[in-house]
């Protein structure tokens, strides 16, 4: 009697969410993943949130058919990248490294770790690709092609299609920078390391930059690319269970507050006050310091307002959260009595975040 068991299962959380549950990501089987699957008849199964890997077994709930060391590869894909994007710190904090547009992400395990292990990728390639790189202090520099666990790698081939040794020796070119044609033909897919250090191939890399070889996946629309490795087993199968665990953005929040109604701000009686009561341990109370605009404050509102702008901006990062901050008011004073204008001040948008700050324009 055929029967079916989880070899493993993929979720996905983000602490944006008030459940922890991430249902922003789709992950897309690479072919040879996909062939793999079939040959060894094993089932992807995707839900909200992840997928499962459902593996045939016999009686004895072993893989009916024997599991070899594999290797699984999946884009990832994005399905509302503007908003993802705003709420997520993609950053790599070891070793530092900020996440830019041009950017993909790397996630893989280690072993059987069910957290999923984040990188960032600096491009996704196929066969060949142009590494070109700036380093004003250096005329000439060492390059090699690692992964994990090889060292010096054939990226380069003579006229006869001979392998040419590594290191790599580069000068720099008329444009006074670097560049080298990096070929990867005959390696398999998978994570590679160039590293680059002095024309004497001595101390720290000077740089390092992070490639995925898959023409596959090269040439889709991906957000990145998940890598599980599976070990060889003959032993009873039991569900692993990754997760992959994101971090939401927290910013300076700025209340551009217009006056539109004639208050008169010389003795600036105009207050932001942070009274939140609800006591989410997501959100911490905040104070607020108004001031005018000053002249290095270039937001386009202070050209179009027509109106005199008080500013507030919180004295610490407020971090995105998908239940609301309430409790921030807008009051006025007049004379000895306060005016309170706005009970709840809107939270800011994270798609309309720049930097490190996100804006909220108020009028009264």
């Amino acid at each position: 009697m055929t029967a079916y068991r989880k070899l493993f299962s993929v979720n996905v959380l983000h602490n944006y969410y008030e459940d922890s549950l991430c249902q922003d990501l789709d992950f897309i089987p690479a072919n040879s993943s996909r062939i793999l699957m079939r040959n060894q008849r094993w089932i992807y199964k995707a839900f909200d949130t992840g997928f499962n890997l459902i593996c045939e077994t016999d009686q004895d709930q072993k893989a009916k058919i024997r599991i070899g060391e594999s290797n699984l590869y999946f884009g990832i894909v994005l399905k509302q990248a503007a908003k993802f994007l705003a709420i997520t710190n993609l950053n790599e904090a070891n070793p530092q490294k900020n996440f830019l547009s041009n950017k993909k992400i790397y996630l893989t395990n280690n072993g059987l770790n069910k957290n999923l292990k984040y990188s960032i990728l600096d491009a996704i390639t196929g066969d060949l690709f142009n590494f070109n790189f700036d380093l004003p202090e250096h005329e000439e520099v060492t390059l090699r092609l690692k992964t994990v666990l090889k060292n010096d790698l054939i990226i380069e081939y003579d006229s006869n299609g001979a392998p040419i040794s590594s290191p790599y020796k580069i000068k720099k070119n008329i444009n006074e920078t670097f560049g080298k044609l990096i070929d990867l033909s005959k390696l398999p897919d998978g994570l590679y390391i160039i590293s680059v250090k002095n024309a004497a191939d001595s101390g720290n890399e000077l740089l390092t930059y992070k490639v995925f070889k898959s023409a596959e996946l090269q040439s889709q629309a991906t957000f990145g690319i998940l890598h599980i490795s599976i070990p060889a087993s003959e032993e009873i199968v039991e569900e692993t269970k990754f997760s992959i665990s994101f971090t939401r953005k927290e910013t300076f929040w700025k209340y551009y507050v217009i006056n539109q109604s004639g208050i008169d701000l010389e003795d600036f009686d105009l207050f932001v006050k942070d009274k939140s009561t609800d006591g989410h341990p997501v959100y911490k109370n905040c104070t607020f310091a108004g001031k005018p605009v000053p002249a290095d404050d270039h937001d386009p509102i202070n050209k179009i307002a027509d109106a005199p702008i008080v500013l507030f901006k919180s004295n610490i990062k407020i971090p995105f959260f998908e239940k609301v901050k309430t409790g921030l008011e807008l009051s006025k004073k007049d004379g000895a009595t306060e005016v309170i204008l706005s009970k709840n001040l809107p939270n800011p948008m994270p798609e309309k975040q720049a930097g490190e700050e996100s804006k909220v324009y108020v009028y009264v």
